[in-house]
């Protein structure tokens, strides 16, 4: 007899299943499950057709996407046993998905990894707004509250990590005009709805600077750091970001667009500056040339953005994956990763002996930080220890 004969007992299972609290006899029967209803086959007992779509597509249309997606990703190798769990770990944000360099995993040697490593909790929406008038605000996700009303201009804060501006009776009268700049620290994220209607996703150890509210004939922001951009359209007002090392220097990048989705990581510590492209069309320049980029192409500009501008093709999902709460690493180098981990992580690194590796794979950035270095791990011949002062230290083998 199933113990799991009632649909109020299964959606229950599929709970804990999602919370990380099944017992293994539970996981294992929740992934045999899915496997028979893709098959066409019902294990419950007293369920119905019915019953069984109706469930099919209320719990699994996350898994259905990302079975898709790891049928089409390039040698990427599932870490679980079932394709199945592992979709509903990443789709979900339940732990790691699975981590590979090119190479199939021993499933088994998961059960036999202790866990003596100090642990680190993933980011967090956060933020330091700095006004006009130099006063700073502390942005996080435990409250909504009103920053400032005047002139017609409101500034908010959301629980889900939001800055929004608001201008209800036009544009602020005055010559001068009033700059802003939001700061995220390493293991900070958020979110920035300005006054035109554009969108942008800051990365963590990042900043932006924008003006209140637009006037005049263009619009113009200066990132440092990385960040997404959904810029709202409009004809008559270009939308420029400039991307500096630092806020006092004015050269670099500058990418110029009238209505589009893209892409710009200008840390410095990786020395060049990225564009990527996912809609529309932008405009890359610094001062020895310019190029137009289209849907799907990437400019990389050395030297810190002050170098040749160089056009390829690349994957939009790998660019911009951090967004969707995820790390995607396309035969990615040991030290973009680890650059990446510090960031979110809020760690320092101790790049001394960094081995020349490469790695394929996804893990959600909700993860924490010993769940991503235990994937690493298996790949073989590598370690990692975490000290008290939270430096992580790679120990090769």
């Amino acid at each position: 007899m199933n113990p799991y004969n009632h649909r109020k007992d299964l959606d229950k299972l599929i709970k804990r299943y999602v919370a990380g609290n099944a017992t293994p006899e539970e996981i294992k029967f929740i992934e045999e499950y899915y496997q028979y209803l893709e098959k066409g086959e019902n294990i419950l007992d007293h369920s119905s057709e019915a019953e069984i779509l109706r469930l099919e597509e209320e719990n699994f249309q996350a898994i259905k996407a990302g079975i898709a997606h790891s049928k089409t990703s390039k040698r990427i190798v599932p870490f679980y046993r079932y394709v199945a769990a592992a979709a509903i770990l990443v789709v979900l944000g339940f732990g790691v998905l699975y981590l590979s360099k090119n190479k199939g995993l021993n499933t088994e040697s998961v059960l036999a990894i202790n866990d003596k490593t100090l642990d680190v909790l993933p980011g967090v929406d956060k933020a330091i707004l700095t006004l006009a008038d130099g006063s700073k605000i502390v942005l996080d996700n435990h409250s909504n509250e009103n920053i400032m009303e005047k002139n017609g201009l409101t500034i908010s804060k959301t629980k889900d990590g939001q800055l929004i501006y608001k201008v209800s009776n036009g544009v602020q009268k005055g010559n001068t005009i009033a700059y802003n700049t939001i700061e995220t620290a390493k293991g900070n994220q958020y979110q920035v709805l300005l006054p035109d209607g554009t969108k942008i996703w800051l990365n963590a150890a990042s900043s932006l600077k924008y003006p209140e509210v637009f006037t005049g004939k263009e619009r113009r922001v200066i990132l440092t750091g990385e960040a997404y951009f959904e810029v709202a359209k409009d004809k008559t007002r270009p939308f420029f970001v400039k991307t500096v090392s630092s806020p006092k220097d004015n050269r670099g990048q500058e990418v110029e667009v009238l209505g589009t989705h893209f892409n710009i990581n200008s840390y410095m510590d990786d020395q060049s500056v990225k564009t990527t492209l996912l809609e529309g069309s932008v405009k890359v320049s610094n001062d020895n040339s310019s190029k137009i980029l289209k849907p799907g192409e990437q400019s990389i500009i050395s030297n810190y953005g002050l170098g040749t501008i160089n056009i390829l093709q690349v994957d939009t999902d790998d660019e911009t994956a951090w967004k969707n709460g995820l790390f995607r690493f396309n035969s990615a180098g040991l030290k973009s990763i680890l650059n990446q981990l510090e960031r979110w992580y809020d760690v320092k690194i101790d790049y001394s002996s960094v081995p020349n590796k490469r790695y394929n794979g996804m893990v959600p950035r909700s993860a924490k930080l010993s769940e991503v270095l235990k994937m690493l791990e298996l790949t073989g011949n590598i370690n990692f220890e975490i000290e008290e002062n939270r430096v992580l230290k790679v120990i090769t083998k």
